[in-house]
């Protein structure tokens, strides 16, 4: 059967191609410069040591275009134990479009605070595995002033200079993770 060729198959390749030719190709330049600091890798690093004090979760990609588009990879934590549901910490890298159309990395934590009526046990255990928007109500957002641990415009030249520079402020962070404020 190797050499029967079906009329329909080159019909449907040719749809194809035109489709693809069809769509623009879309630059995602944030998305860009988080792969080239390797902001997943450095969180899923942190997300998988084991931390004596918390539990992490994640990492998980965000984005947003409030004031300014932003897009970052945040990975979030609690205490660790049973009662501690009601406040978690997000540790992220973003980047983000400044006012001069310009990019910037940041690196920090935001509080968020627990967001329903109720607590259940079984469905929060569930869901926080995955993401943490349901409980908290939030969109991952990158973190304003002081809670801000990194921050610098971003150059490719410096590219590994700044990736360096956020693999010492995560490690940091993992000898003294904060618990909330």
């Amino acid at each position: 059967m190797s050499g029967v060729r079906f009329p329909h198959w080159d019909t449907q390749l040719r749809r194809r191609a035109r489709r693809s030719k069809r769509r623009p190709a879309f630059v995602d330049d944030l998305g860009n410069v988080l792969d080239e600091i390797n902001a997943w890798g450095l969180l899923a690093a942190q997300q998988e040591a084991q931390h004596r004090d918390i539990t992490a979760f994640g990492p998980d990609l965000f984005r947003g275009f409030l004031p300014h588009a932003w897009a970052g990879v945040a990975l979030w934590y609690k205490s660790k134990g049973y009662y501690f549901y009601d406040q978690i910490q997000l540790l992220g890298i973003w980047a983000l479009r400044n006012d001069r159309e310009a990019i910037d990395i940041v690196c920090g934590l935001r509080a968020l605070r627990y967001a329903l009526p109720f607590f259940s046990a079984e469905s929060y255990y569930h869901r926080i595995r995955r993401e943490f928007r349901t409980c908290y109500k939030d969109n991952g957002q990158p973190p304003t002033g002081e809670r801000r641990r990194y921050a610098c415009a971003w150059e490719p030249t410096r590219r590994l200079a700044i990736r360096r520079d956020l693999e010492e402020t995560l490690a940091q962070w993992a000898t003294r993770p904060e618990q909330g404020t």
